[in-house]
């Protein structure tokens, strides 16, 4: 399963990406990141709905990002649940009228199996 949008911006490959790291104002209601770089963690928090943690896998300032989810998600609560696993890229390119966002989320092979158990 793949989920992918695609935005034209008016503006600079370094303006868009500060709002593509600026998860809490597009994306989630709050964001716990330490560092953006490979290998570093986040946490995604929706209101009412819990969070999802995620690690970053590939970074290449102002142009990609790429993070993969963690198989599993918390409620509200804190109690945690299966999920799949899937791989979010997130790329900026020039266009005619500035910058192209393309995200794309896929879901990892045997995800859903995996998932299941």
């Amino acid at each position: 399963m793949i989920v992918e949008k695609r935005i034209s911006l008016a503006a600079t490959a370094d303006q868009a990406w500060n709002v593509v790291i600026d998860f809490a104002a597009w994306f989630c209601d709050a964001v716990e990141i330490a560092d953006i770089r490979p290998g570093a963690r986040a946490e995604f928090r929706w209101e009412g709905s819990g969070s999802r943690a995620a690690v970053f896998e590939d970074v290449e300032v102002p142009t990609f990002l790429a993070f993969r989810w963690l198989p599993f998600e918390l409620d509200e609560n804190g109690a945690a649940f299966p999920r799949p696993q899937a791989r979010v890229e997130i790329s900026v390119t020039p266009s005619d009228e500035g910058v192209e966002v393309h995200v794309v989320e896929r879901r990892l092979d045997g995800a859903l199996a995996e998932a299941a158990r």
